[in-house]
C-alpha cells in the first residue's frame, strides 16, 4: 500500500475556529503527509448558524467526497490511516492508539482547565495539573518512549505528532513544561523539525491558543 492518502483524488476541508485546539494534530498529519487541503477557520460568531448542520453539535469537522467525519480523534485517525502514519502492523496500530488515546486524555484535561472562567478555580487547578497530572503523563510518556527515537517503531506516527500538538498547548502556559524529560523534548523538537512539518509551522496564522 502507498503510503500516500488512499483517496488520492479526494477534496479535503477542515473546518474549526481561528486556533489550534483540536484540530491541530489533524493538520500536523495533513502537513506530515503532504497533504493540500482546505483550512477553513471559522469565527465564533459563524458558529451558532454552523453547529446544527455539524454531525455531533462540535468542531472540527472534516468533508471529504461528500461525507462529512466529526470528532477529532476520528478524523485524525482517519488521516493518519490514509497516509499510512498508524504503525507497521496490527501490534503496532495498537501501540500508537494506545499512545495517541493517552496523550488525548491529558489534552482534554488541559483544555478542560484552560476553559474555566472563574480564575481562583482557573489558578487552582494549573497548580495541580502541572504538579500532578502533567507529571504523571509525562512520566508515563517518556516510558513508552524509551531510548526510540520515535513512540512506535523507527519512523513517524500519529502518536508522535499528537504528542507535539498537545504539548505545544500545554507550553503556551507552561514553556518549561518538558525541563526534566529531555528524551521527550527531543522527540518534540524533532517532529518540529520535520521537513514538511517545519514548512506547515513556518506558514500556519498565529493565535492565541
Amino acid at each position: 500500500m502507498s503510503c500516500k492518502l488512499r483517496c488520492g483524488g479526494s477534496k479535503y476541508k477542515l473546518v474549526y475556529f481561528n486556533g489550534k485546539g483540536r484540530a491541530e494534530t489533524i493538520r500536523l498529519v495533513l502537513a506530515a503527509a503532504g497533504v493540500n487541503y482546505e483550512d477553513k477557520r471559522i469565527e465564533q460568531g459563524e458558529w451558532p448558524a454552523l453547529k446544527p448542520t455539524t454531525p455531533w453539535g462540535s468542531l472540527p469537522i472534516l468533508e471529504v467526497d461528500g461525507k462529512t467525519i466529526g470528532q477529532s480523534m476520528a478524523i485524525a485517525r482517519f488521516v493518519a490511516r490514509e497516509a499510512c502514519l498508524t504503525g507497521k502492523c496490527g501490534a503496532d496500530q495498537g501501540l500508537v492508539d494506545s499512545i495517541t488515546d493517552s496523550i488525548t486524555d491529558l489534552r482534554e484535561k488541559a483544555i478542560e482547565l484552560m476553559m474555566t472562567k472563574d480564575e481562583s478555580v482557573k489558578e487552582k487547578g494549573l497548580a495541580k495539573f502541572n504538579e500532578e497530572t502533567l507529571v504523571t503523563y509525562l512520566g508515563n510518556l517518556d516510558k513508552a518512549l524509551g531510548g526510540k527515537t520515535y513512540f512506535v517503531g523507527d519512523k513517524l506516527s500519529l502518536a508522535d505528532l499528537h504528542f507535539y500538538a498537545v504539548m505545544e498547548l500545554i507550553m503556551g502556559a507552561n514553556p518549561g513544561a518538558l525541563k526534566g524529560h529531555p528524551k521527550l523534548k527531543d522527540l518534540y523538537d524533532r517532529v518540529a523539525s520535520n521537513a514538511k512539518v517545519a514548512e506547515y509551522l513556518k506558514k500556519r496564522p498565529a493565535t492565541s491558543f
